[in-house]
Protein backbone atom coordinates (compact mmCIF):
# COMPACT_ATOMS: atom_id res chain seq x y z
CA UNK A 1 0.00 0.00 0.00
CA UNK A 2 1.06 3.65 -0.96
CA UNK A 3 2.04 5.66 2.08
CA UNK A 4 -0.13 8.32 2.80
CA UNK A 5 0.63 11.38 1.47
CA UNK A 6 -1.06 14.74 2.81
CA UNK A 7 -2.39 17.09 0.46
CA UNK A 8 0.35 20.35 0.64
CA UNK A 9 -1.54 23.72 -0.27
CA UNK A 10 0.48 27.25 -0.57
CA UNK A 11 -1.64 30.33 -0.41
CA UNK A 12 0.21 33.94 -1.41
CA UNK A 13 -2.08 36.75 -0.77
CA UNK A 14 -1.02 40.87 -0.36
CA UNK A 15 -0.52 41.47 3.92
CA UNK A 16 -3.30 43.99 3.06
CA UNK A 17 -6.24 43.00 5.71
CA UNK A 18 -9.11 43.73 3.00
CA UNK A 19 -7.64 40.38 0.98
CA UNK A 20 -5.33 38.62 3.33
CA UNK A 21 -8.61 38.09 6.23
CA UNK A 22 -10.31 35.87 3.15
CA UNK A 23 -7.14 34.12 2.96
CA UNK A 24 -6.90 34.20 6.86
CA UNK A 25 -10.53 32.70 7.14
CA UNK A 26 -9.49 30.00 4.15
CA UNK A 27 -7.35 28.68 5.83
CA UNK A 28 -8.47 28.17 9.17
CA UNK A 29 -11.14 25.96 7.04
CA UNK A 30 -8.81 24.12 5.26
CA UNK A 31 -7.43 23.00 8.39
CA UNK A 32 -10.00 22.37 10.18
CA UNK A 33 -11.66 19.82 7.07
CA UNK A 34 -8.23 18.52 6.65
CA UNK A 35 -6.53 18.36 9.44
CA UNK A 36 -3.41 16.57 7.57
CA UNK A 37 -3.41 19.16 4.79
CA UNK A 38 0.33 20.84 4.49
CA UNK A 39 -0.23 24.69 4.73
CA UNK A 40 1.86 27.25 3.40
CA UNK A 41 1.12 31.21 4.04
CA UNK A 42 3.62 33.42 1.73
CA UNK A 43 3.08 37.49 2.50
CA UNK A 44 4.96 40.00 2.98
CA UNK A 45 6.02 40.90 6.83
CA UNK A 46 2.53 41.76 8.84
CA UNK A 47 0.75 38.85 9.18
CA UNK A 48 2.80 36.19 11.20
CA UNK A 49 0.78 36.42 14.40
CA UNK A 50 -2.71 35.96 12.53
CA UNK A 51 -1.07 33.08 10.95
CA UNK A 52 0.12 31.55 14.28
CA UNK A 53 -3.11 32.44 16.11
CA UNK A 54 -5.03 30.50 12.95
CA UNK A 55 -2.39 27.42 13.70
CA UNK A 56 -3.38 27.72 17.12
CA UNK A 57 -7.25 27.79 17.08
CA UNK A 58 -7.16 24.92 14.31
CA UNK A 59 -5.21 22.36 16.79
CA UNK A 60 -7.35 23.19 19.65
CA UNK A 61 -10.26 21.23 17.35
CA UNK A 62 -7.34 18.98 15.57
CA UNK A 63 -4.48 18.14 17.73
CA UNK A 64 -2.63 16.51 15.26
CA UNK A 65 -3.04 19.21 12.73
CA UNK A 66 -0.03 20.66 11.10
CA UNK A 67 1.16 24.13 12.06
CA UNK A 68 1.36 26.67 9.44
CA UNK A 69 4.15 27.41 7.77
CA UNK A 70 4.91 31.28 6.66
CA UNK A 71 7.12 32.35 4.02
CA UNK A 72 8.04 35.98 3.85
CA UNK A 73 8.09 37.76 0.94
CA UNK A 74 10.64 40.34 0.13
CA UNK A 75 10.29 43.37 -1.79
CA UNK A 76 7.76 46.30 -0.94
CA UNK A 77 3.86 45.58 0.33
CA UNK A 78 1.33 46.90 -2.06
CA UNK A 79 0.49 49.67 -0.25
CA UNK A 80 4.29 50.75 -0.05
CA UNK A 81 4.86 50.36 -3.71
CA UNK A 82 1.77 52.45 -4.41
CA UNK A 83 2.81 55.15 -1.97
CA UNK A 84 6.22 55.33 -3.81
CA UNK A 85 4.88 55.16 -7.33
CA UNK A 86 2.38 58.32 -6.60
CA UNK A 87 5.26 60.16 -4.86
CA UNK A 88 7.72 59.61 -7.91
CA UNK A 89 5.35 60.44 -10.78
CA UNK A 90 3.89 63.62 -9.02
CA UNK A 91 0.34 62.27 -8.18
CA UNK A 92 -1.41 64.57 -6.31
CA UNK A 93 -2.37 63.59 -2.98
CA UNK A 94 -2.93 65.07 0.40
CA UNK A 95 0.44 64.44 2.23
CA UNK A 96 1.56 60.40 2.25
CA UNK A 97 -2.76 59.71 1.68
CA UNK A 98 -4.73 58.56 -1.11
CA UNK A 99 -4.58 60.69 -4.90
CA UNK A 100 -6.74 64.05 -4.56
CA UNK A 101 -9.03 61.98 -7.46
CA UNK A 102 -10.09 59.58 -5.32
CA UNK A 103 -11.68 62.09 -2.40
CA UNK A 104 -12.96 64.64 -4.95
CA UNK A 105 -16.67 64.37 -5.42
CA UNK A 106 -17.78 62.96 -7.92
CA UNK A 107 -18.05 64.67 -11.57
CA UNK A 108 -17.20 63.52 -15.06
CA UNK A 109 -13.48 64.93 -15.21
CA UNK A 110 -13.07 63.43 -11.67
CA UNK A 111 -13.96 60.27 -12.79
CA UNK A 112 -11.43 60.23 -15.70
CA UNK A 113 -8.37 60.92 -13.26
CA UNK A 114 -9.47 58.48 -11.07
CA UNK A 115 -9.25 55.78 -13.40
CA UNK A 116 -5.83 57.08 -14.16
CA UNK A 117 -4.64 57.39 -10.82
CA UNK A 118 -6.54 53.54 -10.12
CA UNK A 119 -4.58 51.97 -13.19
CA UNK A 120 -1.11 51.70 -11.02
CA UNK A 121 -3.05 49.00 -8.37
CA UNK A 122 -2.49 46.72 -10.99
CA UNK A 123 1.29 46.75 -11.54
CA UNK A 124 1.82 48.82 -8.18
CA UNK A 125 5.51 48.84 -8.28
CA UNK A 126 8.32 50.16 -10.18
CA UNK A 127 10.71 47.48 -12.40
CA UNK A 128 13.23 46.37 -10.02
CA UNK A 129 10.57 46.29 -7.19
CA UNK A 130 8.73 44.16 -9.19
CA UNK A 131 11.45 41.94 -10.52
CA UNK A 132 12.48 41.15 -6.79
CA UNK A 133 9.19 40.58 -5.68
CA UNK A 134 8.34 38.17 -8.60
CA UNK A 135 11.89 36.65 -8.22
CA UNK A 136 11.19 35.58 -4.21
CA UNK A 137 7.72 34.51 -5.17
CA UNK A 138 9.26 32.19 -7.63
CA UNK A 139 11.82 30.70 -5.02
CA UNK A 140 9.07 30.12 -2.96
CA UNK A 141 6.39 28.54 -5.34
CA UNK A 142 9.66 26.47 -6.62
CA UNK A 143 10.68 25.22 -2.70
CA UNK A 144 7.22 24.48 -1.45
CA UNK A 145 6.02 22.27 -4.40
CA UNK A 146 2.61 22.66 -3.49
CA UNK A 147 -0.49 20.25 -5.02
CA UNK A 148 -2.35 24.10 -5.16
CA UNK A 149 -1.06 27.80 -5.23
CA UNK A 150 -3.98 29.72 -4.43
CA UNK A 151 -3.41 33.46 -5.09
CA UNK A 152 -5.15 36.66 -4.35
CA UNK A 153 -6.70 38.31 -7.49
CA UNK A 154 -4.85 41.48 -7.20
CA UNK A 155 -1.13 40.53 -6.59
CA UNK A 156 0.12 40.86 -9.93
CA UNK A 157 3.56 39.56 -8.73
CA UNK A 158 2.30 36.06 -7.54
CA UNK A 159 -0.33 35.75 -10.78
CA UNK A 160 2.96 36.89 -12.98
CA UNK A 161 4.83 33.97 -11.31
CA UNK A 162 1.91 31.32 -11.32
CA UNK A 163 1.53 32.23 -15.00
CA UNK A 164 5.67 31.83 -16.08
CA UNK A 165 6.28 28.16 -13.50
CA UNK A 166 2.91 27.13 -15.12
CA UNK A 167 2.00 25.37 -11.97
CA UNK A 168 -1.79 24.07 -10.89
CA UNK A 169 -3.58 27.12 -8.75
CA UNK A 170 -6.33 28.77 -8.08
CA UNK A 171 -7.87 32.42 -7.43
CA UNK A 172 -9.12 33.77 -4.58
CA UNK A 173 -10.67 37.06 -4.01
CA UNK A 174 -12.56 38.83 -1.35
CA UNK A 175 -14.53 40.51 -4.21
CA UNK A 176 -17.57 40.17 -5.92
CA UNK A 177 -18.87 38.19 -9.35
CA UNK A 178 -19.26 41.12 -11.24
CA UNK A 179 -15.82 41.66 -11.00
CA UNK A 180 -14.90 38.46 -12.88
CA UNK A 181 -18.46 37.69 -14.47
CA UNK A 182 -19.06 41.29 -16.30
CA UNK A 183 -16.77 41.15 -19.84
CA UNK A 184 -19.16 37.83 -20.48
CA UNK A 185 -22.20 38.84 -20.12
CA UNK A 186 -24.36 38.52 -23.25
CA UNK A 187 -25.13 41.66 -25.12
CA UNK A 188 -22.35 43.43 -24.33
CA UNK A 189 -24.11 44.07 -21.07
CA UNK A 190 -20.52 44.74 -18.81
CA UNK A 191 -20.20 48.16 -21.22
CA UNK A 192 -23.34 49.56 -20.14
CA UNK A 193 -25.43 47.72 -18.07
CA UNK A 194 -22.88 47.42 -14.84
CA UNK A 195 -21.57 50.86 -13.50
CA UNK A 196 -18.05 51.83 -14.64
CA UNK A 197 -15.13 52.47 -12.63
CA UNK A 198 -15.59 55.53 -10.30
CA UNK A 199 -18.58 56.52 -11.84
CA UNK A 200 -20.68 56.24 -8.77
CA UNK A 201 -23.86 55.00 -10.95
CA UNK A 202 -26.63 52.79 -10.20
CA UNK A 203 -27.58 49.38 -11.13
CA UNK A 204 -28.94 48.85 -14.07
CA UNK A 205 -27.03 51.63 -15.75
CA UNK A 206 -29.88 53.89 -16.35
CA UNK A 207 -30.66 54.86 -19.88
CA UNK A 208 -29.29 58.19 -20.21
CA UNK A 209 -26.15 57.74 -19.05
CA UNK A 210 -25.78 54.28 -20.84
CA UNK A 211 -23.27 56.27 -23.16
CA UNK A 212 -21.19 57.89 -20.90
CA UNK A 213 -20.86 54.34 -18.90
CA UNK A 214 -19.60 52.68 -22.31
CA UNK A 215 -17.67 55.72 -22.97
CA UNK A 216 -15.78 55.26 -19.31
CA UNK A 217 -15.66 51.37 -19.20
CA UNK A 218 -13.90 51.71 -23.10
CA UNK A 219 -11.42 54.36 -21.64
CA UNK A 220 -10.20 52.51 -18.49
CA UNK A 221 -9.64 49.20 -21.11
CA UNK A 222 -7.72 52.17 -23.48
CA UNK A 223 -5.94 53.46 -20.10
CA UNK A 224 -5.10 50.61 -19.08
CA UNK A 225 -3.56 49.43 -22.51
CA UNK A 226 -1.87 52.16 -23.13
CA UNK A 227 -0.14 52.60 -19.60
CA UNK A 228 3.60 53.23 -19.69
CA UNK A 229 4.07 52.44 -16.33
CA UNK A 230 3.04 48.80 -16.81
CA UNK A 231 5.07 48.40 -20.52
CA UNK A 232 8.28 49.57 -18.98
CA UNK A 233 7.70 47.01 -15.72
CA UNK A 234 6.92 44.23 -18.60
CA UNK A 235 10.04 45.16 -20.28
CA UNK A 236 12.33 44.84 -17.44
CA UNK A 237 10.62 41.53 -16.37
CA UNK A 238 11.08 39.96 -19.83
CA UNK A 239 15.01 41.03 -20.25
CA UNK A 240 16.10 40.17 -16.93
CA UNK A 241 14.14 37.41 -15.54
CA UNK A 242 12.34 36.30 -19.08
CA UNK A 243 9.14 36.58 -17.82
CA UNK A 244 5.70 37.92 -19.09
CA UNK A 245 3.94 40.52 -16.70
CA UNK A 246 0.72 39.53 -15.85
CA UNK A 247 -1.87 41.20 -14.09
CA UNK A 248 -5.68 40.80 -12.57
CA UNK A 249 -6.39 42.13 -16.20
CA UNK A 250 -5.19 38.53 -17.81
CA UNK A 251 -7.66 36.45 -15.76
CA UNK A 252 -10.77 38.02 -17.57
CA UNK A 253 -8.61 37.76 -21.18
CA UNK A 254 -5.82 35.30 -20.64
CA UNK A 255 -7.35 32.83 -18.08
CA UNK A 256 -5.93 29.49 -18.14
CA UNK A 257 -8.83 26.73 -18.75
CA UNK A 258 -8.35 25.12 -15.90
CA UNK A 259 -7.98 28.09 -13.35
CA UNK A 260 -11.31 28.93 -11.07
CA UNK A 261 -11.94 31.88 -9.51
CA UNK A 262 -13.38 31.70 -5.89
CA UNK A 263 -15.31 34.69 -4.57
CA UNK A 264 -16.38 35.98 -1.19
CA UNK A 265 -20.54 36.10 -2.06
CA UNK A 266 -23.37 34.82 -3.81
CA UNK A 267 -25.97 35.38 -6.67
CA UNK A 268 -28.29 36.42 -4.00
CA UNK A 269 -25.77 39.05 -2.81
CA UNK A 270 -25.01 40.50 -5.85
CA UNK A 271 -25.66 42.19 -9.24
CA UNK A 272 -27.78 39.73 -11.38
CA UNK A 273 -25.75 38.37 -13.96
CA UNK A 274 -25.08 35.23 -16.14
CA UNK A 275 -21.74 33.33 -13.63
CA UNK A 276 -19.15 31.60 -15.55
CA UNK A 277 -18.65 27.82 -14.76
CA UNK A 278 -15.43 29.07 -13.42
CA UNK A 279 -16.30 31.88 -10.70
CA UNK A 280 -17.63 30.08 -7.67
CA UNK A 281 -19.61 32.18 -5.78
CA UNK A 282 -18.26 30.85 -2.02
CA UNK A 283 -20.60 32.57 0.40
CA UNK A 284 -18.83 35.31 2.30
CA UNK A 285 -15.84 34.24 3.13
CA UNK A 286 -15.43 36.16 6.72
CA UNK A 287 -13.07 35.32 9.93
CA UNK A 288 -14.61 33.42 13.23
CA UNK A 289 -14.84 35.92 15.88
CA UNK A 290 -14.15 35.94 19.25
CA UNK A 291 -17.09 36.34 21.22
CA UNK A 292 -17.20 39.51 22.59
CA UNK A 293 -18.01 38.70 25.71
CA UNK A 294 -14.10 37.38 25.44
CA UNK A 295 -12.43 40.21 23.63
CA UNK A 296 -14.39 43.23 25.44
CA UNK A 297 -16.75 42.12 28.19
CA UNK A 298 -17.27 45.91 29.28
CA UNK A 299 -18.23 47.02 25.76
CA UNK A 300 -20.59 43.97 25.38
CA UNK A 301 -22.23 45.48 28.59
CA UNK A 302 -22.34 48.78 26.64
CA UNK A 303 -23.77 48.08 23.56
CA UNK A 304 -26.40 45.99 25.72
CA UNK A 305 -27.97 49.32 26.65
CA UNK A 306 -28.11 50.14 23.03
CA UNK A 307 -29.97 49.81 20.50
CA UNK A 308 -26.36 51.75 18.96
CA UNK A 309 -25.26 52.86 15.42
CA UNK A 310 -22.08 51.85 14.60
CA UNK A 311 -19.94 53.59 12.43
CA UNK A 312 -16.80 51.87 11.29
CA UNK A 313 -15.03 53.90 7.73
CA UNK A 314 -12.39 50.80 7.69
CA UNK A 315 -8.83 50.87 7.81
CA UNK A 316 -7.80 53.25 4.89
CA UNK A 317 -10.23 56.10 5.28
CA UNK A 318 -9.07 59.08 7.78
CA UNK A 319 -11.53 62.07 8.25
CA UNK A 320 -10.28 65.94 8.39
CA UNK A 321 -11.90 67.85 11.00
CA UNK A 322 -14.69 69.17 8.75
CA UNK A 323 -15.65 65.65 7.04
CA UNK A 324 -15.74 64.61 10.70
CA UNK A 325 -17.81 67.52 11.95
CA UNK A 326 -20.51 66.97 9.21
CA UNK A 327 -20.97 63.44 10.29
CA UNK A 328 -20.90 64.79 13.88
CA UNK A 329 -23.87 67.01 12.95
CA UNK A 330 -25.99 64.15 11.35
CA UNK A 331 -25.96 62.05 14.59
CA UNK A 332 -26.97 64.97 16.52
CA UNK A 333 -30.34 65.41 13.99
CA UNK A 334 -30.53 62.11 15.09
CA UNK A 335 -30.50 61.92 18.52
CA UNK A 336 -32.69 65.03 18.97
CA UNK A 337 -35.30 63.47 17.10
CA UNK A 338 -36.04 60.16 18.99
CA UNK A 339 -37.61 60.28 22.38
CA UNK A 340 -35.22 57.34 23.31
CA UNK A 341 -32.24 58.45 21.68
CA UNK A 342 -29.56 55.42 20.37
CA UNK A 343 -26.38 54.94 21.14
CA UNK A 344 -23.42 55.50 18.91
CA UNK A 345 -19.67 53.51 18.71
CA UNK A 346 -18.08 55.98 15.86
CA UNK A 347 -14.35 54.19 15.14
CA UNK A 348 -12.97 57.65 13.90
CA UNK A 349 -8.95 57.63 12.11
CA UNK A 350 -8.69 61.56 12.16
CA UNK A 351 -6.40 63.07 9.35
CA UNK A 352 -4.46 65.60 10.94
CA UNK A 353 -4.00 66.71 14.28
CA UNK A 354 -7.16 67.86 15.92
CA UNK A 355 -8.94 67.02 19.06
CA UNK A 356 -12.43 65.00 19.44
CA UNK A 357 -14.01 64.29 22.73
CA UNK A 358 -12.26 66.72 24.75
CA UNK A 359 -14.02 69.93 25.93
CA UNK A 360 -13.63 72.54 23.58
CA UNK A 361 -12.96 70.37 20.34
CA UNK A 362 -15.61 71.28 17.68
CA UNK A 363 -16.93 67.50 17.54
CA UNK A 364 -17.25 67.59 21.55
CA UNK A 365 -19.23 71.13 20.80
CA UNK A 366 -21.85 69.25 19.52
CA UNK A 367 -22.20 66.14 20.80
CA UNK A 368 -20.92 67.31 24.23
CA UNK A 369 -23.43 66.10 26.37
CA UNK A 370 -23.97 62.96 24.69
CA UNK A 371 -19.68 61.89 25.02
CA UNK A 372 -19.77 62.75 28.51
CA UNK A 373 -22.37 60.79 29.53
CA UNK A 374 -21.09 57.88 27.17
CA UNK A 375 -23.81 57.78 25.33
CA UNK A 376 -21.53 58.25 22.21
CA UNK A 377 -18.47 56.43 22.37
CA UNK A 378 -15.84 58.05 19.91
CA UNK A 379 -12.87 55.95 19.52
CA UNK A 380 -9.38 55.31 17.79
CA UNK A 381 -9.34 51.43 18.33
CA UNK A 382 -11.84 49.12 18.88
CA UNK A 383 -10.42 45.53 20.70
CA UNK A 384 -13.47 43.44 19.63
CA UNK A 385 -13.81 42.55 16.22
CA UNK A 386 -16.08 44.81 14.12
CA UNK A 387 -18.00 41.26 13.13
CA UNK A 388 -18.33 40.46 17.05
CA UNK A 389 -19.96 43.80 17.56
CA UNK A 390 -22.51 43.27 14.63
CA UNK A 391 -24.00 40.38 15.94
CA UNK A 392 -24.05 41.28 19.06
CA UNK A 393 -28.24 42.56 17.98
CA UNK A 394 -27.94 45.28 19.35
CA UNK A 395 -26.98 47.52 16.24
CA UNK A 396 -29.52 49.53 14.41
CA UNK A 397 -27.31 50.02 11.36
CA UNK A 398 -24.01 49.79 10.27
CA UNK A 399 -22.21 52.77 8.58
CA UNK A 400 -19.23 52.00 6.43
CA UNK A 401 -16.79 53.07 3.02
CA UNK A 402 -18.15 50.25 1.29
CA UNK A 403 -15.43 47.66 1.78
CA UNK A 404 -16.07 43.85 0.58
CA UNK A 405 -15.62 42.95 4.13
CA UNK A 406 -17.89 45.06 6.01
CA UNK A 407 -20.72 44.27 3.51
CA UNK A 408 -20.41 40.56 3.98
CA UNK A 409 -20.31 41.12 8.01
CA UNK A 410 -23.03 43.49 8.06
CA UNK A 411 -24.99 40.81 5.62
CA UNK A 412 -24.03 37.80 7.72
CA UNK A 413 -25.07 39.74 10.77
CA UNK A 414 -28.44 41.14 9.60
CA UNK A 415 -27.43 44.50 10.36
CA UNK A 416 -28.93 47.55 7.69
CA UNK A 417 -26.39 49.53 6.38
CA UNK A 418 -25.98 52.80 5.76
CA UNK A 419 -23.02 53.18 3.25
CA UNK A 420 -20.66 56.15 2.17
CA UNK A 421 -18.58 54.88 -1.02
CA UNK A 422 -15.50 56.05 -0.76
CA UNK A 423 -13.23 54.57 -3.68
CA UNK A 424 -12.95 51.98 -6.75
CA UNK A 425 -15.32 48.87 -6.15
CA UNK A 426 -17.15 51.05 -2.64
CA UNK A 427 -19.41 52.90 -5.11
CA UNK A 428 -20.91 49.09 -6.17
CA UNK A 429 -21.30 47.68 -2.88
CA UNK A 430 -23.14 50.87 -2.12
CA UNK A 431 -25.22 50.20 -5.33
CA UNK A 432 -26.00 46.58 -3.68
CA UNK A 433 -27.21 47.56 -0.59
CA UNK A 434 -29.89 49.73 -2.41
CA UNK A 435 -30.78 47.51 -5.16
CA UNK A 436 -30.85 44.27 -2.16
CA UNK A 437 -33.18 46.88 0.02
CA UNK A 438 -30.60 46.36 3.15
CA UNK A 439 -30.19 50.03 3.42
CA UNK A 440 -29.42 53.04 1.71
CA UNK A 441 -26.61 55.22 0.09
CA UNK A 442 -25.89 58.00 2.68
CA UNK A 443 -24.31 60.89 0.14
CA UNK A 444 -25.95 60.13 -3.01
CA UNK A 445 -25.44 63.69 -3.70
CA UNK A 446 -21.68 64.27 -2.65
CA UNK A 447 -19.73 60.75 -2.66
CA UNK A 448 -17.58 60.63 -1.47
CA UNK A 449 -17.69 63.11 0.86
CA UNK A 450 -21.15 63.70 2.65
CA UNK A 451 -23.37 66.83 3.88
CA UNK A 452 -25.14 67.03 7.36
CA UNK A 453 -28.60 67.12 6.11
CA UNK A 454 -28.90 64.31 3.26
CA UNK A 455 -26.72 61.81 5.46
CA UNK A 456 -28.74 63.07 9.05
CA UNK A 457 -32.32 61.71 6.53
CA UNK A 458 -30.69 58.20 5.54
CA UNK A 459 -29.89 57.73 8.81
CA UNK A 460 -33.51 58.36 10.17
CA UNK A 461 -35.14 56.12 7.35
CA UNK A 462 -33.15 53.57 8.02
CA UNK A 463 -32.84 53.03 11.57
CA UNK A 464 -36.10 54.76 12.51
CA UNK A 465 -38.80 55.54 9.37
CA UNK A 466 -41.42 54.03 7.75
CA UNK A 467 -39.19 51.73 5.85
CA UNK A 468 -36.80 50.59 8.65
CA UNK A 469 -38.64 47.48 9.22
CA UNK A 470 -38.83 45.91 5.66
CA UNK A 471 -34.85 47.09 5.90
CA UNK A 472 -34.39 44.87 8.74
CA UNK A 473 -37.09 42.29 7.79
CA UNK A 474 -34.93 41.80 3.69
CA UNK A 475 -31.54 42.31 5.75
CA UNK A 476 -32.38 39.51 8.25
CA UNK A 477 -33.71 37.16 5.49
CA UNK A 478 -30.21 37.59 3.57
CA UNK A 479 -28.31 36.61 6.19
CA UNK A 480 -30.51 33.44 6.78
CA UNK A 481 -29.99 32.54 3.07
CA UNK A 482 -25.76 32.83 4.27
CA UNK A 483 -26.90 30.65 6.98
CA UNK A 484 -28.52 27.96 5.02
CA UNK A 485 -26.04 27.86 2.58
CA UNK A 486 -23.38 27.66 5.06
CA UNK A 487 -19.57 28.69 5.66
CA UNK A 488 -18.07 30.24 3.05
CA UNK A 489 -15.10 29.72 4.03
CA UNK A 490 -15.71 26.06 4.65
CA UNK A 491 -17.15 26.17 1.16
CA UNK A 492 -14.14 27.68 -0.56
CA UNK A 493 -11.91 25.13 1.75
CA UNK A 494 -13.70 22.10 -0.25
CA UNK A 495 -13.09 23.41 -3.62
CA UNK A 496 -9.84 23.71 -2.93
CA UNK A 497 -9.12 20.11 -1.53
CA UNK A 498 -10.94 19.59 -4.24
CA UNK A 499 -8.50 20.73 -6.59
CA UNK A 500 -5.67 18.98 -4.88
CA UNK A 501 -6.82 15.59 -6.07
CA UNK A 502 -7.66 16.38 -9.73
Amino acid sequence: MAAFKPRRILLLTNVDRGEANVFLATAAALVETDSSVELHFATFPGLEEPVAAVSQNARRHAPDAREIVYHSISGLTMADGLKKYLAENNVPRKDDYLPLSFLAPLRFSTTLKAIGDTIPIMVPYGSVDMAEIVSCIIDIINSVKADLVVVDTLMTAALTACYHLGVKFACLSPNAIKEFAAPVQPWAAGLWRYPALFSGYSFPVPLHLIPFNIFLTLYTAHTFIGDSHRHAVAQHLASNLKVTLRTPIDLLRNRPDNVKILVSTLPELDFPSIIPDHVLPCGPIVQTASPIAESDPELEQWLAAGPVIYINLGSICLLAEDQALRLAKALRCVLDRQDTPPRVLWKLKPYGDYKVTTTGSKIHDVLGPEIDADQVRIVTWVQADPFSILQTGHILCSVHHGGANSYNEAVLAGVPQVVLPQWTDCYDYAQRVELLGIGRIGNKTCKPKWETEELSQVLLDVAFGKESGSIKKTATHLASICHEHGSGAAHAAKILLAECDQ
